[in-house]
């Protein structure tokens, strides 16, 4: 399982004072210490970016690329901001915030085809759906808009999408996301990758509950088949849980030092 460190991300206070500040110093302390943490790649959310947001991802991405070599991934819905991400980017990206609303299909899917990017598509359209279904036909649009632009399924990651587990329909969300998790290898053929952002799974429980909780998800959806997560990079007992998933899955070589805290 590969892990997206989620810690870079504009609504962090310290990350995002940094960024409207242009201080390189807090990003890039944190671009080492996921890295270090054992990350997979990182990810860079400007979310809309609706304010320089070319220039803002211009430099953000440079600045990481300063002291990590990781693949990056990068979330915006702003296009433009994404295009010039990209552009700045030493390797291809894996490209977020990608679903089955128009100006989605229209702005960020094209990006992927003519740079070769990754991709990650939400199955959402207008709205969020419970069945699960729904959801697997959102993921065959996708995969049918991608492949239609020559982005084969190898590249293209889906995330069922998570919601709070303290929201009213939260544990039937949870529920419908691990029933697609196990149906999308029987669509797709070559298989598609599958993420999710974890961290959704605990949005709004108390700070100290919040870790535990996502940790208890992240093993059943391993086991449901997830390929991905992006997760808290930052969290130990998190990276802990992820490199004895890997193992228990023969995905790496165990050692003791895989349940150590580090």
């Amino acid at each position: 399982m590969k892990t997206i460190a989620e810690n870079i991300n504009v609504m962090s206070k310290s990350i995002g004072a940094a960024m409207k500040d242009r201080d390189p110093g807090p990003i890039q302390e944190m671009a080492k210490r996921c890295t270090e943490a054992g990350a997979d790649l990182l990810d860079i959310n400007l979310g809309p970016a609706r304010k320089d947001g070319p220039e803002m991802m211009e430099w953000v991405v440079n600045t990481v690329q300063e002291v990590s070599d990781l693949q990056l991934c990068l979330d915006t819905s702003n296009h433009e901001a994404m295009e010039a991400g990209i552009q700045a980017c030493k390797k291809p990206p894996l490209l977020n915030s990608f679903s089955a609303q128009p100006d989605k299909m229209e702005d960020i899917l094209p990006l992927a085809a003519k740079y070769d990017c990754e991709i990650i598509g939400l199955t959402m359209s207008t709205h969020i759906p419970i069945d699960t279904d729904e959801r697997i036909a959102i993921a065959y649009e996708i995969v049918a808009a991608a492949n239609e632009l020559g982005i084969p399924n190898e590249r293209i990651w889906i995330d069922p999408i998570i919601l709070p587990i303290g929201v009213e329909v939260g544990q039937a969300h949870a529920v419908a996301v691990q029933e697609v998790l196990k149906m999308l290898p029987e669509v797709f053929d070559p298989p598609v990758q599958t993420t999710c952002g974890l961290s959704n799974t605990s949005n709004g429980a108390p700070d100290e509950l919040r870790s535990a909780i996502d940790r208890a998800f992240l093993p059943m959806l391993a086991a449901c088949g997830l390929t991905s997560a992006i997760v808290n990079a930052c969290d130990p007992e998190m990276m802990r849980t992820v490199r004895l998933i890997n193992a228990l899955r023969n995905e790496s070589l165990y050692s003791v030092s895989d349940a150590e805290l580090k």
